[in-house]
């Protein structure tokens, strides 16, 4: 079926072209998104790892490992030092050979960490391993979600944008599952298989057009945005607008950039929602799963109970991406850590009852039962605690869900919808470098601040995070829903209300009916007035 000629000339897309389109455009986004998941089974393998290793503390070869409880906080602290400088070296790539050839070559330092952590025959072996995979996991990061937002049309791309989230969810749900099954070195050679098969598949698909244009290669970003956005769309008008939009930035360096208001604004509030995203629990969660319900007292296996959580957070994507393009960004963080922030403080109240009841008995015999009340009596504590001990298993589950459904993806989309294309490698990634800094500073405080307030105590001060969280968004975060990433510098405007609107170039359009697309008569995002008539040609 061939496309229809309009009243005008132009060509119609038909619903068949149209669907085997964005057909096309889906493999594309599902081929960098397997980079997602690698990085997941490099966040969850300390779970089944420290889980076989208390079984049967055995190698690849034979011979002892044990692990200190310092140990098994570096096995994931270590990752987070490693994506410090890996979000660095993923910006740079990102920006000097490109997104596609970054996800390429990402494969050789992946050889080595994978076999560092799979042979490791003591400690300090894995642990060096576990740092390289951090370096890779960050140039993952940033140049797999650089690719999925630029490749999509804006029309759903808030949908792809989640699929990296989805796919991260399969590779906890994977990596947890494998280890009922698989010794903890087997688990390391599955991680590599599935980078070597996201770098085969990338080898074949083509470079994004917004680093074609920007990198000088008009042409084939041309035909790149004809295969991507159909017959309806204007290309010269895609072209010229991603060049308007970043020639302004291409004579100076990023340093000077950062100082403008219209880079660090949204630079700062996409730093803070990181911040929020890994002090609210995040990331102690996905690293120490198993940990958590071990020192909770949960009945349940831990490893099933980690199988369940992450099974949830996978169903809490697939909502996800049905959600982020409907009701947009800001309102789903919002949604997102309230819900969390309820799960936290009933998981820290039940916590409080049953170390209560665990303490109480030491000193129940010297209280006088009329000076016991609850929390104070350890029998009444012991009973509530018994009655409710799915109560962790709950939390943790709805707490996951939630997350999916905003504090987990939005961050991360808005770290490249909120920048140029000139600088969104190198913004992203100093983002993902803040990300990595508060993840290790959350996982080398997670055992630190368990000793100082207590599992209960620890909850809360996370329960407190997601509410100030909740604040910040209603004031700072700006919606950025069906917009074109062609003009992403408009969120600059933040609190203050100033600055440029986003452009709806991403979304196809029939020539002579694209009003609504227009930008308006007053909008002046460089010094000059547009057309009134339809963009020029």
């Amino acid at each position: 079926m061939t496309s229809e000629v309009s009243k005008g000339g132009h060509l119609l897309e038909t619903p068949a072209e149209k669907r085997r389109r964005i057909g096309i455009q889906v493999l594309m986004v599902l081929a960098a998104c397997l980079g997602h998941s690698v990085i997941a089974i490099v966040a969850a393998f300390p779970n089944p790892a420290i889980s076989d290793l208390r079984k049967d503390n055995s190698t690849i070869f034979g011979s002892a490992m044990a692990l200190t409880t310092a140990e098994m906080d570096m096995m994931g602290s270590l990752v987070c030092a490693g994506t410090i400088p890996g979000t660095w070296l993923g910006g740079w790539m990102v920006g000097a050979i490109g997104r596609r050839k970054s996800l390429i070559l990402i494969v050789v330092p992946f050889t080595l960490a994978w076999a560092l952590v799979g042979m490791a025959v003591n400690p300090p072996m894995m642990l060096v391993g576990r740092f390289i995979s951090g370096i890779c996991y960050g140039v993952t990061t940033v140049a797999a979600s650089t690719y999925v937002i630029e490749i999509p049309d804006a029309s759903f791309r808030g949908a792809m944008a989640a699929l990296p989230t989805l796919f991260f969810g399969l590779g906890l749900v994977a990596t947890v599952t494998a280890g009922m099954f698989l010794r903890w070195y087997a688990i390391a050679l599955v991680g590599y298989a599935v980078m070597v098969l996201c770098s085969l598949l990338m080898f074949f698909l083509p470079e994004t057009p917004a680093y074609l244009a920007v990198s000088g290669d008009k042409k084939k970003a041309g035909r790149i945005l004809e295969q991507l956005r159909g017959p309806d769309f204007d290309v010269d008008q895609e072209l010229k607008t991603l060049r308007e939009c970043n020639e302004t930035q291409a004579d100076e360096t990023f340093v000077r950039q950062l100082l403008k208001p219209e880079m660090y604004r949204p630079l700062i509030v996409c730093i803070v929602l990181f911040f929020i995203q890994n002090f609210s629990g995040l990331t102690v969660m996905y690293y120490n799963t198993t940990r958590i319900f071990h020192a909770a007292g949960s009945t349940i296996d831990e490893d099933v109970a980690t199988i369940y959580v992450f099974f949830v957070k996978l169903l809490g994507t697939i909502i996800a991406c049905l959600f982020l393009d409907r009701i947009g960004r800001r309102v789903c963080m919002i949604l997102s850590l309230l819900i969390m922030g309820v799960c936290l403080v009933i998981m820290g109240v039940y916590l409080n009852l049953k170390e209560g009841a665990i303490s109480g008995f030491e000193i129940s015999d010297a209280l006088p039962a009329a000076n016991q009340t609850l929390g104070e009596n350890p029998l009444e504590d012991e009973v509530i605690t018994r009655s409710h001990e799915y109560l962790p298993l709950l939390c943790l589950m709805v707490y996951m869900f939630a997350s999916c459904i905003g504090a987990h993806p939005v961050p991360w989309i808005l770290s490249t919808e909120y920048f140029p294309t000139t600088t969104r490698g190198q913004a992203s990634g100093l983002c993902a470098m803040a990300c990595s800094l508060f993840n290790f500073a959350a996982l080398q405080l997670f055992s630190p601040m368990l000793d100082a307030l207590s599992q209960a105590g620890l909850y809360w001060a996370y329960g407190a995070v997601s509410f100030l969280g909740v604040l910040f968004c209603l004031v700072c975060v700006k919606e950025t829903k069906g917009k074109s990433t062609s003009r992403t510098t408009s969120t600059a405007t933040l609190a203050s209300g100033r600055g440029h609107q986003l452009l709806d170039y991403g979304q196809p359009h029939t020539q002579g009916r694209c009003s609504r697309n227009r930008p308006p008569r007053s909008f002046r995002p460089w010094g000059r007035r547009f057309p009134r008539g339809k963009p020029s040609e």
